[in-house]
């Protein structure tokens, strides 16, 4: 799947990794000789924002000879990026490719693993990670997350209604009901979701027309009998669960039989170790 991400946000980057200029680079004397950059991971992994490490390269003037796309699984050695061009180019680019490199790929090594995971006992699953990614990261670990084969549950609060304990607070019509009710009507046609305590809100919620209901940290063994009552009251009604779910845990969870698996975890993958090589030509 692929995701828009500007050259003014790898320039971003850039800049903040040179700032003005390259020191060592130039009182070494070496920026005009030619070489190759090569980029491996030193262990297995799936590939993550490629095509932005490529586009830093080619955005400080070097030329992208290969690169593996983001989503394939490569092995420890394997090649994953190959880029020509000056000492200075290829020393401007380093680190900041490698860097997302790493860290997108931990993520979508993460993801990957979790979905494998929770397929085996609920292949209808989908592993949905949240909004709390690093600041300044979203695009990144976005795409990340997408090329393990996971989705974003909400990219940003203007994706979707989704009600929380602390709107309620607010609402001068406490409740559940209310509060779906409330959001239909005004919503602009737009479905409503709402996270759940327990199964006495979830089937309030149901019954007030929510399209999607979110358990937050209900234990496994409690969730498989919720989701039971819920698919007999609707079977239109898409049942997600959140909360401290991660790898460990993630197949006890998808075998309740829940639509959705609302986790973080991914984003707090350890990030792939990754090397570059550089070579005169």
């Amino acid at each position: 799947m692929d995701l828009y991400i500007s050259d003014s946000i790898l320039e971003k980057l850039l800049f903040e990794d040179i700032q003005y200029v390259d020191l060592t680079t130039g009182v070494l004397g070496i920026g005009s000789v030619e070489g190759v950059a090569r980029v491996f991971f030193r262990e297995n992994g799936v590939v993550a924002c490629s095509e932005e490490a490529s586009r830093i390269y080619e955005l400080v003037g070097a030329r992208v000879k290969y690169f593996v796309g983001s989503g394939e699984w490569v092995q420890a050695n394997q090649l994953v990026l190959e880029a020509q061009g000056k000492a200075s180019s290829l020393h401007l680019a380093w680190r900041v490719a490698q860097t997302l490199l790493s860290y997108a790929s931990g993520v979508a090594t993460y993801t990957r693993r979790m979905v494998e995971k929770a397929k085996r006992s609920n292949p209808g699953v989908v592993i949905a990670t949240t909004r709390q990614t690093p600041p300044g990261t979203r695009p990144f670990y976005i795409k990340a997350v997408l090329a393990g084969g996971g989705i974003v549950h909400r990219q940003s609060l203007s994706d979707s209604i989704l009600i929380f304990d602390n709107h309620l607070v607010f609402l001068e019509e406490h409740g559940v009901s209310g509060a779906v009710k409330r959001a239909l009507k005004l919503g602009g046609g737009r479905s409503v979701g709402i996270e759940v305590k327990d199964i006495e809100e979830a089937i309030e919620a149901v019954e007030s027309g929510a399209y999607y209901i979110q358990f937050d940290r209900v234990q496994p063994n409690i969730l498989k009998d919720w989701v039971k009552k819920i698919r007999g009251l609707s079977s239109r009604v898409v049942i997600g669960v959140g909360g401290g779910i991660t790898i460990e845990n993630i197949e006890e969870y998808a075998s309740t039989g829940v639509d959705v698996v609302v986790t973080s975890a991914p984003y707090r993958a350890r990030p792939i170790d990754v090397s570059t090589r550089m070579e005169k030509i």
